[in-house]
Parts: structure tokens; C-alpha cells; sequence
């Protein structure tokens, strides 16, 4: 029975069908069964069976797009042991393994014959506790972002870990971020990049109204408590960018370790700073003209 390997891809992307034609080719050619998400599928021309994500009874998914792309497979996947490798198609393509071109199937080959290294990233699980219910729980790879919404009004957040009250302060949200969400939004509100080979969480305010709130770095299994004490209508709690939850006055989000991990073949383990330096332009300078 030949191997599997589901595709998910972002069909905006530009180019993503000629590189899904190459993909469905070289993947057959290599006596591997691609399936196609069903999203996909449908917005494509190609011959394929549809991926069935209840069971997908695949040894790889690969993901054709940015990071939004891979970060969506991830939650689908949903702490099932398959790994999932990236082509960018989009800009930054921080979590991607190759880009489509002449170094692709090299890398994409060693992932498909078990030789590419595996990075086992954590995840972080929140839930939101209304009325003394968990209403919904769900998982991340990057972050979970209590936020504000559209109004112009702060939020009051409390904060407590493992029971331990940090206090309590206005601001435009709160971003509970992994070390893989280090380099995101948790980065352009000032909070720390974090190697990813460590397990800790990230608590990030967002334009905090007071001196005396920092980034401030929790043990993984730690229980990490947000009260929204005062807001108005419209808050949220995303996860990853993708899924939103509407906040109320009085919900309690909670958020730890979460309950499985994703694992990226093919990332350059140990390359962590040379993606820094390649992808966010870390440690160098803009060019001056000679004058």
C-alpha cells in the first residue's frame, strides 16, 4: 500500500497550481498517494482524492502557502503523529522547510524517506471559563491574543499564574505566545524571541497604560489566569490569527501547555539564528550609499 501525503495549500497564493502540478507529479513518481483537502480540491483542476481530516490515514501533510497556511494544517491535524512540511509561497515563511525551487525536492525527499530532522514544537491550550463552565478550549502553535476588538477603550485584565496575582491593568490585550510564536506578534509588541528547543510560554501586554507591566516568561505547566474585569462589547480570543472566541465581562481565560506537539521535518535544526538573520534581517543593518 503506497504512502500517503495530504496536501493543504491557500489557493491565492500566486503560482500555488503550477507548484501543486509538480508536487502531485513528483510525489507519484516517487510511488507516494497524494490526497488533497477538500477546500483545495474544489478550487483546483486536478484529479485527486479528497483528504477526509476525521481520518486521514496519512504519513505526511505538506502545506502550499505562508505560515497561516501550515499553522491552519496544524490545528487540523490536531495531535495526530503526522509531520507537516512547508513550501512558502507567501513572504516570510518563518515555519516553512523550502521554498519552491531547485533545492525543493531535496528537502521534501528526505522528509518523505524519514532522513530530515524533526522538530517537535509545544503547543498551548486555552479555554474560556464563563459562568464556571469551560464554554471552549482549543490549541495553538504560535499564540493565543486576548484583544480588544474595534473599540477605542482598553480592556482591565487580572493576571494570575498558578494562583499567584500579578495584578491588574488596562490595555489593548494580553499575547500568551510559544517560543515558535516568539518571532510574531508577540516580537512587534516588544516581547522576547526564545530559541524554540525550550518549553516555556510568553506573557505579552499590548500597549499596557501603566510602567509597570512587563513581557514577563512562565513555566510551561503553570496555570495562567486571565480575568477580563472590565471591556466593552466586541473582545476576542484568537488563536493563531484564525480562530475567535467573543469575550465577555467576567470570562476567565486560561491557558498552558498544550496537550500534544507539532512536528516540523526539514527546518535546519541548530539554524535558528541564520533563519533569524535570513528572515527578519536580525543582527544586521540597513545598506547606506557610499557618499
Amino acid at each position: 500500500m503506497a504512502s500517503r501525503a495530504a496536501i493543504v495549500a491557500n489557493p491565492a497564493r500566486t503560482g500555488m497550481s503550477e507548484v501543486l502540478a509538480t508536487l502531485i507529479d513528483g510525489l507519484q513518481a516517487r510511488g507516494w498517494e497524494p490526497v488533497l483537502d477538500p477546500a483545495l480540491l474544489a478550487a483546483v483542476d486536478f484529479e485527486a482524492e479528497a483528504l477526509d481530516w476525521a481520518d486521514p490515514r496519512a504519513q505526511l501533510v505538506i502545506s502550499l502557502g505562508g505560515d497561516g497556511t501550515l499553522l491552519s494544517a496544524a490545528r487540523r491535524v490536531a495531535g495526530r503523529s503526522i509531520p507537516l512540511f512547508g513550501i512558502n509561497l507567501g513572504g516570510l515563511g518563518f515555519l516553512t522547510a523550502a521554498a519552491p525551487d531547485h533545492e525543493m525536492w531535496d528537502r521534501l525527499e528526505a522528509a518523505l524517506e524519514g532522513r530530515a530532522p524533526i522538530e517537535k514544537r509545544m503547543t498551548l491550550a486555552a479555554e474560556v471559563v464563563r459562568d464556571g463552565d469551560v464554554i471552549c478550549r482549543h490549541h495553538g502553535l504560535n499564540d493565543a491574543v486576548i484583544h480588544k476588538g474595534g473599540g477605542l477603550r482598553t480592556i482591565k485584565l487580572r493576571l494570575a499564574v498558578d494562583g499567584d496575582v500579578l495584578g491588574s491593568y488596562l490595555a489593548d490585550g494580553l499575547i500568551l505566545s510559544t517560543p515558535t510564536g516568539s518571532t510574531g506578534y508577540n516580537l512587534s509588541a516588544g516581547g522576547p524571541l526564545v530559541v524554540t528547543d525550550i518549553d516555556i510560554l510568553l506573557v505579552t501586554p499590548i500597549c499596557a497604560h501603566t510602567l509597570a507591566i512587563r513581557p514577563i516568561i512562565v513555566a510551561p505547566d503553570e496555570r495562567i489566569d486571565v480575568d477580563v474585569e472590565a471591556g466593552d462589547e466586541g473582545m476576542f480570543l484568537i488563536i493563531d490569527g484564525q480562530v475567535e472566541v467573543r469575550l465577555s465581562i467576567g470570562d476567565t481565560v486560561r491557558l498552558g501547555r498544550g496537550d500534544y506537539r507539532v512536528a516540523l521535518p526539514g527546518l535546519d535544526t541548530g539554524a535558528y539564528f541564520e533563519r533569524l538573520r535570513s528572515k527578519l534581517m536580525w543582527g544586521g543593518r540597513a545598506a547606506r550609499e557610499d557618499q
